[in-house]
Parts: C-alpha cells; sequence; structure tokens
C-alpha cells in the first residue's frame, strides 16, 4: 500500500459518482492496494455506443468531473458531477440541456425541438437537437459549461 498516497488523497463521505471514479482511476495509477469495487466498474463500463454520438462523449469524456453512462436513465447520457447535460435517447435523439431561453432561441432556428420524454410534457430546458452533427460538440460544451455555473 501507498500510505504516502493515501494520506495526500482522501476520498471523502458523501462523495458524488464522478468523484469515486476520478478518486479511483488515480488509485489504480499510483497504489492499486486493492481491487476497483464493482459500482466503480460499472460507471466505467460504457454502454453500447452509437457512432453518432461517440465523437461527442469521445472529446467530453476526459473534462474534469465528466462522465459517460451508467445504469438505468442516463445509460448513455454525459454528466457532470452526476448530473445529465448530453445524451443519446432510446428513439435515436441527441439532447442536451440549456437555459430556457437558448432553447427558445434554438428551436426557432430550427435547430431542434423541445425534448419530449415519453410523456407528452415538453421539457423547454432540454433540447432534442435536429442541427447537423456538425453542431453537436459545441452544443454539447455549451451545455457543459451551464451545468458547471449551476
Amino acid at each position: 500500500m501507498n500510505a504516502a498516497w493515501h494520506r495526500k488523497h482522501p476520498l471523502g463521505r458523501g462523495a458524488s459518482l464522478a468523484q469515486r471514479v476520478k478518486w479511483h482511476m488515480a488509485h489504480q495509477k499510483a497504489c492499486a492496494c486493492r481491487a476497483m469495487p464493482a459500482s466503480i466498474q460499472a460507471a466505467l463500463a460504457t454502454p453500447a455506443l452509437d457512432p453518432r454520438f461517440a465523437a461527442v462523449v469521445k472529446a467530453l469524456r476526459g473534462e474534469p468531473d465528466v462522465t459517460y453512462g451508467g445504469k438505468g436513465f442516463g445509460a448513455s447520457a454525459l454528466k457532470l458531477d452526476d448530473k445529465i447535460f448530453a445524451m443519446w435517447t432510446s428513439r435515436a435523439a441527441f439532447v442536451v440541456k440549456l437555459d430556457k431561453s437558448r432553447v427558445a432561441e434554438l428551436v426557432g432556428q430550427k435547430q431542434g425541438t423541445y425534448f419530449d420524454p415519453g410523456r407528452g410534457r415538453l421539457m423547454k430546458e432540454w433540447l432534442e437537437v435536429t442541427a447537423p452533427r456538425t453542431a453537436w460538440l459545441r452544443l454539447a460544451k455549451e451545455a457543459l459549461a451551464i451545468a458547471r455555473r449551476a
């Protein structure tokens, strides 16, 4: 065991999944005195990734506190501290979370539509992107920046 590393890098109680993943990744490199917990391994497992969304995931997954995947709703989502900011839906749609006014602006520009999670209720802070894929990374970065401010 690398006791000096452990003293310098405590994992506090109540750490988010993103913080725990980051800590365990660093731990594996520096010490690896014990196996990575199953919950962390599951968080690191990448669900089947649609190639249309793969470039966005690849570009943002390395950002601080950003994770991808998980179980259930959000299994195909990029998250900041466990909160979704961009996702690929089961209906094969790219969706980002932005400010209401920004979503309204993009809907007006015909760059997307208000996201309907399937219950007939449009979500005014979520944009189902219809813009060309060349705009996806820019929109995902915008969503990440908004998530960091929240």
